[in-house]
């Protein structure tokens, strides 16, 4: 009689749980992945300060694609997709319950599904994509929400905007105000507002100051050591006052908010997270829960505690996720172990179409570099890497 396959539940299909995904199958065939997540298309969801701004620079072929095709390799038995969204955990049962259909209502089915080791990558979501007090940009994947309506419609109205006020001046937000400063269309009128002395907080002084030259040189106002007090929008004119620290307003077609991440922790009980709403976990990546770390339960991507929630972070953590998992199963104790520290700091922006600035460690990053492997594509070419779950 053939032996019980282990199962293992991923929640969440965006870079993290694909990855996670990927590994676990290859490292582990004795395990019966299922995947859940509200959309069936991968969102490569980076390169949307360009795609957002300029519609005809990448087709969407570059930034989504089908999950369930990315799986056909593997044995029908080793792995599942689920189309739904999480709604709880039950450890009594050790399943999660998983709402099913084409939207999030209650009243659509619900079905349960059973796991061994369940793995939470929900990620995280940003008031822009929700539309809270901004212009709504799909920066991120919503739950059961038509991705291509929703690029489309904010495409349309980047279109259209000629006075746009952006904020916040970390990567997103300079990024952002790099394309829109050469977007097609009528000349636009970018203010960018920065809480902060200076832009891309974090980075090396050489770079905050090539980032700041370069859009101003694009005519791009920057706003600095300025707070966005207040966004309000009529709702007859749809025009936008944003109220500054200040004291000055500003009228504006479209308000862009870049700043902030929510986490997609609605079904994660309150237990495994910390007071900003984030999943505890150990160097094991293992779920930390009143001060102990559960042996079936992990987390990974942007939704752990970790405060660099970066894309470059993803591929290490999946491998620390997907190895102990594996040696789990096999009653192996070898284990894998983090560590945030042991990586470097890396931050690559593209400030328009051909240039731009960054870091590596202490190593700035020059404009033509910066080009090379994000600014032409905004690294889509490496897309089919994460969906396959093969970036080391």
């Amino acid at each position: 009689m053939a032996s019980k396959r282990v199962s293992v539940v991923v929640i969440g299909a965006s870079h993290a749980g694909l990855g996670v995904s990927h590994k676990l199958l290859r490292q582990a065939p004795e395990a019966s992945v299922t995947l859940i997540d509200p959309s069936d298309e991968y969102y490569f969801n980076i390169a949307t300060p360009r795609f957002l701004v300029k519609p005809g620079s990448l087709p969407s072929s570059k930034y989504l694609y089908d999950i369930r095709e990315t799986f056909n390799d593997y044995p029908s038995r080793s792995f599942t997709f689920v189309r739904g969204l999480v709604r709880s955990i039950d450890y009594s049962k050790k399943s999660v319950s998983v709402t099913t259909g084409e939207s999030s209502s209650t009243e659509s089915n619900a079905i349960s599904v059973a796991f061994d080791y369940l793995v939470i990558a929900s990620g995280s979501t940003t008031p822009a994509t929700l539309g809270q007090g901004s212009l709504k940009l799909p920066f991120k994947a919503t739950a059961f929400e038509d991705t291509r309506k929703a690029i489309s419609e904010a495409q349309a109205k980047l279109l259209k905007a000629t006075r746009i006020v952006i904020g916040g001046g970390g990567p997103l937000g300079v990024e952002l105000a790099g394309e829109l400063a050469e977007a097609p269309g009528s000349v636009k009128n970018i203010t960018l507002v920065s809480k902060t002395g200076s832009l891309l907080e974090g980075a090396t002084e050489t770079v905050q100051r090539t980032a700041e030259s370069i859009l101003r040189r694009k005519n791009v106002e920057i706003l600095k050591d300025v707070t966005v007090d207040q966004v309000t929008q009529d709702p007859k004119t749809e025009i936008w006052t944003v109220t500054l620290s200040t004291g000055q307003t500003i009228t504006a077609d479209e308000y862009i908010s870049t700043t902030g991440v929510i986490p997609n922790n609605e079904f994660i009980p309150k237990s495994f997270l910390n007071q900003d709403g984030w999943v505890n976990v150990d160097e094991q990546l293992r779920v930390v829960e009143y001060g102990n770390s559960r042996s079936d339960t992990y987390a990974l991507g942007d939704i752990t505690c970790h405060p660099y929630r970066l894309l470059s972070r993803v591929a290490v953590q999946a491998t620390t996720v997907a190895s102990n998992i594996a040696a789990s199963v096999r009653k192996n104790t070898r284990i894998a172990k983090y560590s945030a520290k042991a990586q470097k700091m890396m931050m690559v922006v593209p400030v328009g179409q051909s240039t731009g600035t960054g870091h590596l460690g202490g190593w700035t990053l020059w404009g033509c570099l910066v080009w090379f492997f994000k600014g032409k594509d905004f690294l889509t070419y490496e897309a089919p890497k994460f969906l396959r779950g093969k970036v080391q």
